[in-house]
């Protein structure tokens, strides 16, 4: 299983790292996320694979590190595009990132591929506001539909 930590050296460009780590700590979690996930009672397998060059990554993958650190019942393996190409496209038929998988003995269900549910909403109905919308995104706007949106989905299962 590859850790946070194995994530920040996918790469070996340092800058990419520290822009991730930087995130991290600008983001925090509502009282009721944290209540939330700390409630979680049963182990729940998540496959994140990311990059940490990827702005949409490094967008997403916080929230992953965070609802871990909140509960141990929350594993997140993380595992790199490159090499996992064949995967992805298996899960996806793509190969975009970040994925994000849940993973329940032998059955792998996709629940993010590239952007949340709320920015791809965002996407469809303003398609003229595309890449105002992915800068949005990566800047931390939908920081709180975001949480929400990943949270709800993990005490779903």
């Amino acid at each position: 299983m590859s850790t946070f930590q194995d994530y920040l050296k996918f790469s070996d460009n340092e800058e990419y790292s520290q822009k991730q780590l930087k995130i991290i700590d600008k983001i925090t979690l509502s009282e009721e996320t944290e209540k939330a996930v700390k409630s979680i009672n049963k182990e729940i397998k998540i496959l994140c694979l990311a990059q940490v060059y990827c702005p949409d990554c490094r967008a997403i993958v916080p929230f992953m590190k965070k609802f871990s650190e909140l509960n141990s019942n929350i594993k997140v393996n993380y595992l790199p595009r490159e090499g996992n190409e064949e995967l992805l496209k298996k899960l996806t038929e793509t190969v975009k990132i970040p994925t994000l998988v849940y993973e329940k003995e032998n059955n792998m269900s996709v629940f993010l591929l590239e952007f949340p549910n709320v920015v791809q909403k965002a996407m469809k109905e303003n398609p003229e506001n595309y890449d105002e919308i992915k800068y949005n995104f990566r800047t931390g706007k939908y920081n709180q539909e975001i949480e929400k949106e990943l949270v709800n989905y993990l005490i779903s299962l």
